[in-house]
């Protein structure tokens, strides 16, 4: 019974947070479609939607996957990684002077990555193999600014202090156990780098 009304609360809450968005002036909406870069190496999409001073935000951002081959002298060595980045919320803006608007907000997102190493050598006849998955929930705020080209073109710059915490699994074999080795693994991570500075081009309408 305890449980069925948080549900039926929880279900309420939007119903009653868009009736009483209904009985106020209805604010002028706003719509933003865009690309997101990251070190220039990593690109995404990015929408927002939302008023001229307060917008829900959607990032995709494609982390720069890379793979890397190499044959020489009977050796064989391959590395490669890939993965994928998703983060929501919402971010306040307010007018600075002609121009440029200051924007503050916050982001959850997840992050899945893989990384892959094999490596072979028909001199010694050694063989290894590793492979690590992690997925890494997050929680970032957003400090930045926008420049407006014109009514219709955006340039923004923010930076994203985040808190993440990973967690996954490690695989390793080797030629000379034969035997898969499956690990754990899980860290928690805080701060602020020039990964965390997101640029954005986009279009309003």
């Amino acid at each position: 019974m305890k449980k069925s009304f948080i549900i039926l609360l929880c279900i309420s809450m939007p119903c009653c947070l868009l009736a009483q968005e209904s009985l106020t002036e209805e604010p002028a909406k706003r719509k933003e479609l865009g690309l997101t870069f990251r070190n220039f190496d990593s690109f995404g999409l990015t929408f927002r939607t939302g008023t001229e001073t307060a917008l829900w935000r959607f990032n995709t951002i494609f982390i720069g996957g890379s793979s890397l081959e190499s044959i020489a002298d009977s050796v064989y060595d391959k590395q490669s990684n890939s993965g994928i980045s998703i983060q929501a919320g919402k971010e306040f803006r307010k007018l600075m002077a002609n121009n440029f608007e200051l924007r503050f907000g916050v982001d959850v997102s997840f992050t899945y990555s893989k990384y892959k190493s094999e490596y072979s050598s028909n001199i010694s006849d050694y063989f290894r193999f590793s492979e690590r998955i992690t997925y890494t929930p997050g929680l970032s705020l957003v400090f930045g600014l926008n420049y407006v080209l014109n009514s219709n073109l955006v340039i923004g710059a923010e930076l994203l202090p985040t808190v993440s915490y990973s967690t996954g699994t490690s695989t390793d074999i080797d030629s000379y156990t034969w035997q898969e080795v499956k690990s754990d693994v899980s860290g928690f991570s805080y701060g602020l780098s020039n990964s965390s500075v997101l640029l954005s081009l986009a279009y309003r309408f």
